[in-house]
């Protein structure tokens, strides 16, 4: 979330609060629900949660949820709409104005404990969490070290992640990255879970027939992702037969048009925008190629995996290469490598064997990540920062 915005359209002040329960109250904090990875995350733990849990969402930004939520999870909006505001003392007033709300609805609702998602959020989450005398537990979905934020989010995350009860974080280097800045005892490692919204057939024969010959990418389209490399490396391979399809939505997205025209591949090359039933994208897809230049822990390639797609990604901080062990279920090439991606891409093209193979590996890889087993990890440190037994 940009700094600089206003809060000048605050969401009507008349809240409706569900009956009290006798489960432990907690909300995820998150900046919106629409489309993402970091969506797609709280989305899917809340329904988990909330078998055992009051489950809320605190939304900065009203938006219609992208992902089902469960009936029992109660939505809660701060603001009505964002614009664009200039001058840091407006910008700092809004958020304040933010801070109260968020408050407002923690006390409430009687939660007991934020669940915090994405950096803006953290750092008002934390600040919410003190005023309202409860704990907090913040979790970063990006590569701190590469990710693009302004530079006061940065130094306020770094001033106030020492004061939450715990930082969640989804790879070893990430995790190293925060135990040199505030030590180690407040950090721990929790991988995002796969949507309970996919159920993807088992690799053999038979599931390939109905596949189709394309390459297919997911993620927004920013210069993070880096699609135009994965557009070049497509336009030099033997893409006879083949077709890239592009998964998603961002200010790319003439850029990557352009592009495409560029190389008179129109018919070839789709940009799909946004995608409700991503199931159906991934059964039909043989190949996923991801060209990111840094990530966090990337849901989409944990997807393509879970549906038994062969992979190959770049091997950028963090994520691919905790998740793909380079030649047994997916390959990886270097950052930026247009060759070296066009090459796989040959491979992975030519030999259905070899497909299979690798799909069915990379589908065995990740199915530890499904959403019970990383639910019970969430319950596990809210209850420990609830003293709960």
């Amino acid at each position: 979330m940009d700094f600089r915005i206003s809060f000048s359209h605050l969401a009507p002040t008349k809240l409706v609060y569900p009956q009290m329960t006798n489960k432990a109250k907690i909300a995820f904090v998150i900046p919106s629900l629409s489309s993402g990875g970091a969506e797609r995350v709280v989305s899917t733990l809340s329904n988990s949660l909330c078998k055992d849990y009051e489950v809320h969402i605190i939304c900065l930004i009203k938006t219609i949820p992208f992902y089902k939520i469960h009936d029992q999870v109660r939505v809660h909006y701060c603001i009505e709409t964002q614009n664009n505001s200039s001058g840091l003392l407006t910008a700092v007033k809004n958020n304040i104005l933010l801070v109260k709300k968020i408050t407002r609805i923690a006390k409430n609702c009687n939660i007991d404990i934020l669940l915090s998602f994405i950096t803006s959020a953290n750092v008002l989450s934390i600040i919410s969490a003190k005023l309202s005398g409860i704990q907090v537990i913040v979790s970063e979905r990006n590569n701190p070290e590469k990710d693009y934020i302004p530079k006061m989010w940065k130094l306020l995350r770094n001033g106030l992640f020492p004061f939450a009860s715990l930082i969640v974080v989804q790879t070893e280097a990430i995790k190293d990255f925060y135990t040199k800045k505030m030590g180690e005892k407040k950090l721990v490692i929790i991988p995002n879970p796969i949507s309970t919204d996919f159920s993807p057939p088992v690799v053999n024969a038979s599931t390939q027939k109905s596949k189709e010959n394309i390459v297919l990418t997911v993620g927004r389209l920013n210069s993070q992702k880096a699609q135009d490399v994965l557009i070049k490396a497509f336009a030099s391979s033997k893409n006879g037969g083949w077709k890239l399809y592009l998964v998603g939505e961002g200010e790319e997205r003439e850029r990557l048009e352009n592009l495409i025209d560029s190389y008179g591949l129109q018919q070839k090359v789709l940009l799909l925008g946004r995608v409700e039933k991503m199931q159906e994208v991934y059964e039909k897809a043989k190949i996923f190629a991801f060209s990111s230049i840094f990530e966090g822990f990337p849901n989409a390639l944990i997807e393509a995996m879970y549906f038994g797609l062969a992979c190959v990604s770049t091997n950028c901080p963090t994520g691919p290469s905790d998740l793909i062990d380079n030649g047994k279920n997916g390959y990886l090439v270097e950052v930026n490598d247009i060759v070296a991606l066009t090459k796989r891409l040959n491979t992975l093209m030519e030999d259905e064997g070899l497909r299979m193979s690798l799909g069915e590996k990379a589908q065995q890889t990740v199915s530890n990540f499904n959403a019970v087993n990383i639910t019970k990890e969430w319950s596990t440190q809210i209850n420990q920062c609830l003293n709960i037994n």
